[in-house]
């Protein structure tokens, strides 16, 4: 088996005597999904937080990406080594319409300029699907899911080989659901790595090759998507009564 493209080792981060994340190693193989689950609070996106420095990084442990260990890394040094990430909250330019917007992913984020990052702003949107008739629409006046789409396309302009998405179906409807699982399918069929985390379950079930579940910072399981969710701990976490 080739060597993982990303993995953890024991990585953890305290705040005070808050253990947010506790001892968590899992690997992630090139051109997989690996998905992440867990109830809110579970460490989710503060493991995320701590993997590319955004905005601080590991108490203890090690990060390892691309063959080299990036956890004392500055932030903007990882996302330049290709390991990107989306957040939980769009955070589009409202005054900006979606051309614009990857233009200025593609300069300060891809490093490009002129017609070369016209040509990157582009093909990025061709490759999310984002309707060509709807590029010079602001940012605020953009359905839900294309502002999901432009969140993803600003991401991916500078050619990540690691894409990390934090929620991408929040606030979605279920035929957006469906839009956005395909999309991800495409984008992994054509080379594209993702690690998402997701509280969809269907979706995680649907993309991902194999899925990891924390609860209280640590994982609970790790493996085949359709066993993980029939583990008692898994079901025990979602519906027994432990934290939200």
């Amino acid at each position: 088996m080739t060597e993982p493209v990303l993995h953890t080792r024991s990585v953890s981060k305290s705040f005070g005597g808050l253990q947010a994340v506790k001892d968590v190693s899992f690997e992630v193989r090139e051109g997989e999904i690996f998905g992440i689950a867990g109830p809110n609070g579970s460490g989710k996106s503060t493991l995320f937080n701590i993997m590319t420095g955004i905005p601080f990084g590991v108490t203890s442990g090690e990060v390892h990406f691309d063959g080299q260990r990036v956890d004392r890394w500055a932030p903007h040094r990882i996302a330049q080594a290709g390991l990107c990430r989306t957040f939980q909250k769009d955070a589009e330019y409202p005054d900006l319409d979606a051309n614009e917007t990857l233009l200025v992913s593609a300069t300060y984020n891809g490093g490009l300029r002129g017609a070369e990052a016209t040509r990157r702003a582009n093909a990025v949107l061709d490759q999310v699907e984002f309707d060509r008739s709807r590029r010079c629409v602001l940012s605020r006046e953009l359905s839900v899911y294309e502002k999901k789409q432009l969140m993803i396309a600003s991401a991916m302009v500078s050619q990540p080989k690691v894409l990390m998405l934090d929620e991408p179906a929040s606030g979605l409807t279920k035929p957006e659901i469906a839009r956005l699982d395909a999309l991800l399918v495409d984008l992994n069929r054509a080379g594209l790595t993702i690690l998402l985390i997701e509280h969809v379950l269907s979706l995680l079930l649907s993309v991902s090759q194999r899925l990891m579940v924390l609860n209280y910072g640590e994982i609970l399981a790790q493996g085949d998507p359709t066993a993980v969710v029939k583990e008692p701990a898994v079901i025990e976490a979602y519906l027994g009564g432990r934290r939200k």
